[in-house]
């Protein structure tokens, strides 16, 4: 019994109206940050070479073309992008940190964070660096949220460390674990 081979249809010549629906595919799907968007566009370019050449120069201003439509058009916009994973990360107990390295890996600048993080403000006032180490504390169970109740001088410390991996200050750590 042979295996039959899926027909996959043929990459279209470069374009930037091919590009641009590539584009506009992918964030129908995800959202995304514009250094995503532009990874994604490079990744087609290089199937779309391969099946019909071509060089990096010629594609290069048509990426960038469509990057610029995008953002026009408000497709892609780091900063709204940013203030949703801001306020996604601040709920899930995400330090200040933390929420720094996880957008510049996607690419966000650091102006579009540091903009979202200020934006952010939590349901209750108060600070929101608290706020995230209690709801990790919670959904981790570390110190008082943690059952059967272990306030031993090895667990604590084990959940200091926790929270310092986590990116938390030692201060902040300590007032809510104790």
């Amino acid at each position: 019994t042979e295996k039959k081979e899926k027909k996959r249809r043929p990459t279209p010549p470069l374009s930037t109206s091919w590009l641009q629906a590539e584009a506009v595919r992918y964030l129908q799907r995800w959202p995304a940050s514009e250094e995503r968007v532009r990874r994604v566009l490079w990744k087609r370019v290089k199937r779309a070479q391969s099946f019909h050449g071509g060089t990096n120069a010629e594609a290069a201003p048509m990426v960038e073309a469509v990057i610029e439509s995008l953002k026009k058009n408000k497709f892609v916009d780091d900063g709204r992008y940013a203030r949703l994973w801001v306020d996604s990360l601040r709920r899930r107990g995400t330090s200040r940190r933390m929420i720094f390295k996880k957008l510049r890996e996607k690419g966000v600048a650091q102006e579009d964070i540091a903009a979202a993080i200020e934006h952010h403000e939590p349901e209750e006032g108060g600070d929101p660096e608290y706020e995230s180490a209690v709801a990790y504390a919670k959904r981790r169970r570390l110190g008082p949220y943690r059952v059967p109740l272990d306030d031993s001088w090895e667990r604590k410390r084990k959940d200091l460390a926790s929270m310092a991996r986590a990116g938390f200050s030692y201060g902040i750590a300590q007032s809510v674990l104790g």
